[in-house]
């Protein structure tokens, strides 16, 4: 039989002779030989070229390491506006021939310090680092070094030979690319081209065809091995189906599979009137799970829950899992929203069974958001999101129950997004206003302190109050920015008082627990204190019990660095936490502050003025100052100077209110008028302390 080039047939004679394999490898060698010779007499120059790169890239990550570790030592001084410290360390790595100038930015982009070595007529790189700040629980970007540098030595001592190897190589890169275009032609090219036109074949059709290659060198036994997978191509195509639409943990359909499944239920819509109901499940503490009993456990975990779904279910409902902890049930037929809701609470019960895991029982806990919509709505395709915000209320208001999504529910969702989102232009704007109440001596009735209340003046939703944005200010991380925002504010409010000629009045304000953690609280007082020219034994810090006992180690030595500066530290809503007075001695306080839940059903109460007689006797014994929150009734202010507290805050003297309408207050009490403020209209909106 006729040899064709590369792809030839083994001889048939009367008995099959064993043909030699032509190796692939060593016919490419022996094409290409003489092109390799020329290439290894090369080697030479490129070495010299590698050279160059080398040092290039060794120069460029000099350079950066010294940008890294300037922008270390500079981040504190750059911080604290200590420019000639800055420059300094500029100066010290001037010395470098390589470096032509360096410029350190702040953190709007203005150069405050910046040092020229050396003019230059070559164009010079630049490298570039953000100076960042870290102190305790702050991080912020202070600004940025810049520092440039040429290559110019690098080119002199090697301009000249590169043009010679530029040349040398493209002339052996062509030579190269002949010899090998030609053999790969030959002996790669042609049998590949065979392969390829079985597999286009092959997806066209959906079946197998064989690769038409007859030669007997490696890719003679690649077409045989391709042939022969070829059977088990359909096989290995429909589990590769089912893979990427499943979990491979649970074997449950995957999120892939969800969309695909709404589509289905949209398409296939039964009577007008017909419901679906979708469950969307969270496993509450299941990180604990895995913190306990480790991840191999948790995935066990994970397959007994998605059992017990698979068998609480008829077999028309379907059941996925999305990823981590998170599954859906749907069930297209329901008749209305109380059965899809017992169907909800069926696969908690089904859920809550106890799991064994390392020989211990564990009570599996899981939350619900149930969406029910017609089979037509259009809304069908948004199940999943909007389940999830009935999952999100249910989680955050009560954690293993089901919650309905309705219309109640999507406002208070859209409206907490909302409020969420604006929190940045909220500082921006100035939305944010610092509120104040009076702390009156109860014996004079002389007012002795006035306690920040943060309030949101919102420009679409007015004035809202502290319960409903301090929990979204928590968790966007911005607890701290809002401290120093109030800190400002009553630095100003201290200053105002001081010109209306009532110095002696003093600021109270919040700290978050974890503004106790930061170590660097202090320091920023007191700067902002001096900014302001006021002192800061003028201000008074009200902690709670839970940012204590949370927070021990850290929190001691924050109230202590705070007491030096000499402030004063006030513990407020004393009773509601979980902690004692004597437990507490160990911290340096000044002040407790009763909670109001323990004045509001005085004098009536006899236990509650024992309870709170027995807190006046420990504070004495300790040497702290009593302050009763909430009063609202004159003869509340009597019980409690016949129990011996001193101080008393509530409705009784005044509201909060923002500072012009307070010292408008206090300007008409000091031409006297009555010093009770209950029965006074409010020039604002109120709410609570």
């Amino acid at each position: 039989m006729k040899k064709d080039d590369g792809m030839t047939e083994p001889h048939r004679t009367g008995q099959a002779k064993p043909t030699a394999s032509r190796s692939v490898v060593r016919a490419m060698i022996l094409a290409t030989v003489p092109v390799l010779l020329l290439v290894q007499l090369l080697a030479s120059a490129g070495v010299e070229v590698s050279s160059f790169w080398s040092q290039i890239r060794q120069l460029d990550a000099r350079i950066a390491r010294v940008a890294d570790s300037r922008a270390e030592l500079i981040a504190e001084p750059l911080w604290k506006m200590r420019y000639e410290q800055v420059t300094s360390v500029l100066n010290e790595i001037m010395h470098d021939e390589s470096i032509a100038a360096a410029t350190v930015y702040d953190d709007t982009g203005v150069a405050i310090a910046s040092v020229v070595a050396r003019s230059t007529g070559q164009a010079v790189a630049e490298v570039s680092r953000p100076i960042k700040y870290s102190n305790g629980n702050m991080a912020v970007q202070a600004g940025r070094i810049a520092i440039a540098y040429s290559y110019s030595s690098l080119y002199a001592d090697t301009g000249s030979r590169l043009m010679l190897l530029v040349v040398v190589g493209v002339l052996a890169t062509f030579a190269t690319v002949v010899a090998m275009r030609i053999s790969a032609n030959i002996f790669i090219g042609r049998p590949l081209a065979a392969m390829m036109s079985a597999i286009q074949r092959s997806k066209r059709d959906g079946r197998a065809y064989p690769a038409d290659v007859r030669s007997s060198n490696e890719f003679g036994q690649l077409a045989r091995a391709f042939n022969a997978m070829q059977h088990t191509t359909s096989g290995a195509l429909d589990r590769l189906g089912h893979m990427a639409s499943h979990d491979p943990l649970t074997g449950l359909p995957n999120r892939r599979s969800l969309t695909e499944r709404l589509v289905v239920l949209s398409s296939d819509a039964g009577a007008h009137d017909a419901l679906v109901a979708f469950c969307f499940i969270d496993l509450d503490d299941f990180k604990g799970i895995n913190d306990t009993f480790g991840h191999d456990a948790g995935d066990k975990f994970l397959v007994h829950i998605s059992e017990r779904l698979r068998s609480a279910v008829e077999p028309e409902d379907w059941v996925a899992r999305l990823g981590g902890d998170e599954f859906v049930v749907i069930r297209p037929e329901v008749t209305d929203e109380a059965t899809a809701q017992a169907f909800a609470r069926r696969l908690l019960d089904a859920i809550s069974e106890p799991i064994r895991l390392h020989d211990k029982l564990v009570m599996p806990r899981a939350s619900i958001g149930l969406a029910v919509r017609h089979a037509d709505d259009p809304e069908l395709s948004h199940l999943p999101a909007l389940a999830d915000i009935a999952l999100y209320h249910a989680k955050s208001k009560a954690p293993g129950t089901v919650a309905v999504l309705d219309e109640a529910l999507q406002r208070e969702y859209r409206r907490s997004r909302d409020l969420e989102l604006a929190i940045p232009a909220g500082f921006a704007e100035a939305q944010f206003e610092v509120w104040y109440q009076s702390q009156v001596d109860l014996e004079t009735q002389g007012v002795v302190c006035l306690e920040a209340l943060i309030r949101w003046r919102h420009p679409e939703h007015g004035v809202i109050g502290p319960g409903e944005f301090l929990p979204l200010i928590e968790r966007s991380g911005n607890n701290a920015r809002l401290t120093r925002y109030v800190l400002t504010g009553a630095c100003r409010a201290l200053q105002r008082l001081a010109a209306a000629g009532k110095p002696h009045i003093r600021i109270a304000i919040n700290l978050p627990p974890s503004e106790l953690a930061d170590h660097s609280l202090a320091g920023e007082i007191r700067e902002t204190c001096a900014r302001f020219g006021v002192a800061a034994s003028s201000l008074e810090l009200e902690i709670t019990e839970g940012s204590l006992i949370n927070n021990i180690a850290s929190a001691s030595e924050t109230l202590r660095r705070l007491r030096r500066l000499g402030a004063t530290i006030a513990l407020d809503d004393f009773g509601t936490g979980y902690s004692s007075l004597a437990h507490l001695r160990r911290f340096p306080l000044d002040k407790v502050k009763i909670d109001k839940a323990f004045i509001s059903e005085i004098p009536a109460s006899a236990e509650d003025k024992a309870i709170v007689g027995v807190i006046a006797s420990l504070a004495d014994t300790l040497g702290l100052i009593l302050i009763a929150e909430g009063i609202e009734r004159a003869e509340q202010a009597q019980a409690m100077r016949e129990i011996g507290v001193r101080f008393g805050q509530g409705y009784l003297y005044q509201r909060p209110q923002p500072l012009d309408a307070v010292l408008q207050w206090l300007d008409g009490r000091k031409a006297g008028e009555s010093p009770v403020f209950a029965d006074s209209p409010s020039v604002v909106p109120e709410f609570a302390a």
